[in-house]
Parts: C-alpha cells; sequence; structure tokens
C-alpha cells in the first residue's frame, strides 16, 4: 500500500501560513467587540476578547443589562455561505469506512470548537461517491485532512490560495 501526503509547503512553515487577521469577519487585530456579547443564533459568548461555546458562562452572562446580541463570525459565514475551507474525500476506502470517517471528523470539529467555536463545521454534502465539507475556517479544514491521513493514511492535498484565506484539502483512499 503506497502512503503519501502531499504539501505546498514545508512542515517548518505549515502554522505561519494560515492567518486569522487575514479573516475579512474578524475585527482588525487590536480592537474587538465592546465589553460582552453573545451570539444570537450558536449562544457563543464574547468575553475578553475570546468566543466561548460554554453553557455555563452563556447562563451566567445572559441575564446581564449590557449585553451586546450580535451575529458571530462563524454564524455570519454559514448565512452567507461563505466557506474559508473544503475538504473533499474520496475513494474506495472512504464507501467501506464512512460512518467512522464521518465520525472522525465530527469528533474533530467538537474538539476544535471547544478550543476555538470560531472554528467548525459548515456543511457536508454527499456528492455520489464523494464527500464535501464545507468550514469557516481554513485551519479546521487543514486540520481535518491531517486527521483522516493520520488514522487511515491514503493520498492528502492541500491546496490554498496565496492571501491564506481559503484552503482545499483533498483526502483518498
Amino acid at each position: 500500500m503506497k502512503l503519501s501526503k502531499k504539501i505546498g509547503y514545508g512542515p517548518s512553515r505549515k502554522r505561519s501560513k494560515i492567518h486569522a487577521e487575514n479573516d475579512p469577519y474578524l475585527p482588525p487585530k487590536g480592537k474587538g467587540l465592546a465589553g460582552v456579547a453573545i451570539c444570537k443564533d450558536c449562544t457563543a459568548v464574547y468575553h475578553n476578547k475570546k468566543w466561548f461555546l460554554d453553557a455555563k458562562l452563556y447562563e451566567k452572562k445572559k441575564i446581564l443589562k449590557d449585553i451586546n446580541w450580535v451575529i458571530c463570525p462563524a454564524c455570519k459565514k454559514i448565512k452567507e455561505n461563505v466557506p474559508f475551507g473544503i475538504v473533499t474525500l474520496k475513494g474506495d476506502f472512504l464507501k467501506q469506512h464512512k460512518q467512522e470517517i464521518l465520525n472522525l471528523i465530527h469528533n474533530e470539529d467538537t474538539r476544535t470548537k471547544n478550543y476555538n467555536p470560531l472554528n467548525r463545521i459548515m456543511k457536508i454534502n454527499e456528492k455520489g461517491d464523494e464527500i464535501e465539507i464545507s468550514t469557516t475556517s481554513a485551519k479546521l479544514a487543514q486540520r481535518i485532512g491531517s486527521v483522516l491521513f493520520k488514522a487511515h493514511h491514503g493520498e492528502v492535498k492541500y491546496k490554498k490560495r496565496g492571501d491564506a484565506k481559503f484552503m482545499r484539502v483533498e483526502w483518498k483512499r
């Protein structure tokens, strides 16, 4: 069995290639929302210049009088259907292990949302023998490709635009 992992850039530079400050849905660096904000759609809480998806924090903050009710950047991307990452899954192995692979992807989505709720899966589409996953961040698309390669090997290709806002990942086995 041939194993390969194709990357458009070296592993030492991988992290530096995806920059959150290139995201027009986020406020400019150094400028955040004033005070505490809560997303009307997903109940994510913006507190101390960071978003949290925490039910206890939401319950605690929603009763405050000076709450800003907003739509978080991830929910805006989902509403406007603007993915920053697309992961395409292909191959005979996918057909045989589809549910196991989807469980792995959902687990990575959950893990990522606990760390940063702005990085999430927007939708999963099945197109014949392929599965296409849209994400709100290039980093999550990259992580899904990496997790699939680590768990099931195969071939993964990363393609990004020059501005690093969008990443296309193809995994095949």
